[in-house]
């Protein structure tokens, strides 16, 4: 174990340490950045949405000690810990945000969004609004609990949750099927299947109280075909709009089947994921005259919830060559439907078309390094099959990705290792695709522990981070090999899973 592991090792401990001591000794009731001592005294907690745990229950959500790798008290005296007042059917997403000590969970069975209260751990209420049967990535609820958006596909329409004005809408918007928000919920965009447009969210009622009038544009008359026009609601006071993301001009901006967008940490720039190919579009991309997946570049002030079209539209005029603009699109041959961004590089996940060889036809999962400097891809790496819809950083300098329907691609016809899960070392550029479970449908990493959790083909499955010792004192393991899971499995299906302890809320 190298010395930089030992000190962050030291620290954490040191965290565990004196915020039982404090505890014990002194009755303070805090750890961690003044954060309440929880309940069930564990200091590092992961918290599992649990599908059918018992023939007569459709959810629960489950504490595990992430520090020690089991479900139960350390003393053995309590056999678990679940979330009381909990009683959502089908849990399927999980949105964490540790710094408000809060959490929403979606249940896919019912249409449940319940607030989760990490301080008392206990169910704290409900968000009304939603329908069942929305997949991950239709559903978001921002940091603050003030607002949710959701793609209801069957229904046909994009929800909008406005708690502070106590309002909510449905937007028509035929085929919607994800949204993307930035963690503060000034922005949030909406996609529609097999589409080359995305959608944007307007509030009329700005936060000084004005209220805009409906917008209007001169070029809808115009649009193409495939371009749904505006819809604003409730159609007696409009208070929310759903519009096309327009350019300077007007019109439609063209995209490639857009899916998704990540958002740049200082706020100002949309990366907007156009999966292109891999979501069924064989045509030539009419900016990159390529058919392939790209990236394509917006600035979320003109996306911004609170601008709505007046007397003027509210863009900034096309661009020169200098991005980020929304202009500027950049091919990534390797696949767009996941990313992150980290030290001035955009690290995108997705699946390329094989088009010659035995294998043509199938998708190839690679990992693209997108330097935002020079607008380029400079490598790509192959890495687990399947849609990729998890990304995040862990210790040790490691980069995990987790996809779905990963044994339907290439790695699976040609004998490969095959799981969903894969680990990319930023250090020397090495990769390691896990064994197959199932699908990985939930990922975070316990920061300072060097292990990652998963809820990996149903199950908890836990893995290294770094060749050291993990969890006890006399077991090494090397990095990216799973470590033991017995004392943490669970009755049911584990479907998500999130680090309630996180030092950030960028940490899921």
């Amino acid at each position: 174990m190298n010395r930089g592991v030992l000190v962050r090792v030291a620290v954490a401990l040191s965290v565990a340490i004196v915020g039982l001591s404090v505890v014990g000794c002194l009755g303070v009731r805090s750890f961690f950045a003044g954060r309440p001592f929880p309940p069930s005294t564990i200091l590092q907690r992961v918290l599992v949405a649990i599908q059918n745990p018992t023939p007569f229950t459709a959810g629960q959500l489950q504490i595990v000690d992430a520090r020690y790798d089991i479900r139960n008290a350390e003393n053995g005296t309590i056999p678990d810990f679940m979330v009381s007042g909990y009683g959502g059917a089908l849990p399927s997403i999980i949105l964490n945000y540790p710094e408000q000590q809060s959490g929403y969970v979606y249940g896919y069975g019912d249409g449940s969004l319940a607030a989760i209260n990490y301080s008392t751990e206990a169910q704290s209420g409900r968000i009304p609004g939603l329908t069942k049967d929305l997949p991950p990535g239709a559903v978001y609820v921002t940091e603050d609990g003030d607002y949710g958006f959701a793609a209801n596909q069957p229904l046909q329409y994009l929800t909008v949750i406005d708690r502070v004005a106590g309002v909510t809408v449905n937007l028509n918007l035929p085929n919607v099927y994800r949204v993307a928000v930035n963690p503060s919920g000034s922005v949030a965009m909406a996609y529609v299947q097999n589409s080359n447009y995305a959608y944007r969210v307007i509030h009329l009622q700005q936060p000084n109280g004005t209220i805009a009038p409906v917008p209007t544009f001169p070029n809808e008359a115009n649009w193409p075909s495939a371009v749904s026009p505006v819809d604003c609601q409730p159609i007696a006071t409009p208070v929310y709009c759903v519009v096309p993301v327009l350019d300077k001009n007007g019109n439609p901006i063209q995209f490639d089947r857009p899916l998704n967008a990540i958002f740049s940490s200082d706020g100002t720039t949309a990366w907007v994921m156009n999966c292109g190919p891999e979501c069924g579009n064989a045509a030539i991309d009419p900016v990159t005259g390529q058919a392939t997946a790209s990236v394509s570049f917006l600035s979320t002030g003109v996306l911004n919830i609170y601008n709505f079209p007046g007397s003027t539209y509210p863009a900034p005029a096309l661009p020169t060559q200098t991005p980020p603009t929304e202009s500027a699109r950049i091919p990534v041959p390797g696949g767009a439907t996941m990313a992150l961004y980290g030290n001035g590089i955009l690290y995108v996940s997705g699946q390329q078309v094989l088009t010659s060889g035995p294998q043509a036809g199938l998708l190839e999962g690679f990992l693209s390094i997108l330097n935002l400097g020079t607008m380029q891809v400079t490598a790509k790496y192959p890495i687990s099959d399947g849609t990729h819809t998890k990304m995040l950083f862990a210790d040790d300098n490691t980069l995990w990705i987790g996809s779905q329907t990963c044994q339907e691609g290439f790695r699976t016809a040609t004998n490969l290792v095959s799981g969903c899960l894969t680990m990319f070392n930023l250090t020397n550029n090495s990769v390691l695709v896990e064994p197959w479970y199932g699908d990985l449908t939930g990922l975070c990493a316990i920061t300072l522990w060097h292990k990652v959790y998963t809820a990996y083909g149903g199950q908890l499955h836990i893995y290294a981070t770094t060749n050291a010792n993990i969890t006890t004192f006399s077991t090494t393991y090397s990095a990216g090999s799973e470590l033991y899971n017995g004392n943490v499995t669970v009755q049911g299906t584990a479907y998500d899973v999130a680090y309630m302890d996180a030092i950030t809320n960028a940490a899921d």
